[in-house]
């Protein structure tokens, strides 16, 4: 993370919630975004991330894209769009039971928004595993 509070701005300005360590520390910045009340991500600055994890390799900092799952895609999708980065504008997920928007944060990660046709069956499927 380049710089901690343009993050956090960033974050805040989608409507996430952003839970710092304390007075965010420039040194070992280390924040906590939520989604829906609950902690979704946990971003951190390289060096600081070097320091809890020194077996991991240089230049692995994550892998793999984040997803935010929405109850009503098409509002979130058209409040945050003006507001990022787009990657890929709306798409059908890969097993056609929903739609996809994916976008990328200040530091370069990139991030999706999935809005289940079924939500309620999509919580159920869930809660289930």
């Amino acid at each position: 993370m380049s710089d901690p509070l343009a993050t956090a701005d960033f974050y805040k300005k989608l409507g996430f919630g952003v839970l710092d360590t304390g007075p965010l520390d420039p040194e070992h910045p280390l924040l906590i975004i939520t989604h829906d009340g609950r902690p979704a991500l946990m971003v951190q600055g390289q060096e600081s991330l070097r320091q809890l994890l020194p077996s991991m390799p240089p230049g692995i900092g994550c892998s793999g894209i984040h997803y935010f799952t929405v109850a009503d895609f098409d509002a979130t999708v058209e409040r945050i769009r003006p507001l990022v980065d787009v990657v890929t504008d709306t798409v059908a997920n890969h097993d056609r039971t929903g739609r996809e928007f994916f976008f990328r944060d200040p530091d370069g990660y990139i991030l999706g928004i999935f809005g289940p046709d079924d939500i309620d069956a999509f919580k159920q499927q869930t809660e289930s595993t």
